[in-house]
């Protein structure tokens, strides 16, 4: 049930689950004891047209989620939901709770070293930069991520960092 549905519910559906039935209409809506409070007449109006409600003798009113609030004494959103979405016995969609970030190291066993790999020399060699320039400015990076071993093609950058390819 989403939050379109729960407003979507008549009050008078929503005062019937709970026990509460008409005492009395007028032209404009029915007549209810309120359901938060005790009362020898009847001050609670329901205008089922509009689907809102109004307690004279406490002066307050609204919607259905007001009067959820009114009812289970929360002005949190989700509780009002919740609340509904139990007494109608209908269910509740929850909301969206992201799982916790837990940082994991990424590399590991970082080893610095001189350009020597084939494979590296030869992916340069076919972008046109000959071997002797690359081991003037690059270095081999040996590391492991998430168990694996690889390699790569590193050279410093300002931070002191290393830019891999």
């Amino acid at each position: 049930m989403d939050i379109d549905a729960i407003k979507g519910i008549s009050l008078v559906d929503f005062l019937h689950h709970l026990g509460y039935e008409p005492t009395g209409r007028d032209s404009k809506g029915l007549w209810f004891y309120a359901p938060y409070r005790n009362e020898r007449k009847p001050s609670f109006h329901v205008n089922p047209r509009k689907n809102v409600w109004f307690d004279f003798g406490s002066g307050a009113g609204g919607d259905i989620f007001t009067l959820a609030g009114e009812l289970c004494d929360t002005t949190d959103f989700i509780r009002q939901a919740e609340y509904i979405a139990e007494k109608m016995r209908m269910p509740v969609s929850q909301p969206y709770k992201p799982e916790p970030f837990i940082e994991q190291p990424t590399f590991e066993d970082v080893k610095i070293s001189k350009l020597v790999s084939p494979a590296l020399l030869r992916y340069l060699a076919n972008r046109g930069i000959p071997a002797d320039i690359a081991q003037r400015y690059c270095v081999q990076v040996d590391y492991k991520l998430h168990g694996k071993n690889y390699y790569a093609i590193g050279f410093e950058n300002s931070a002191h960092g290393f830019e891999l390819r």
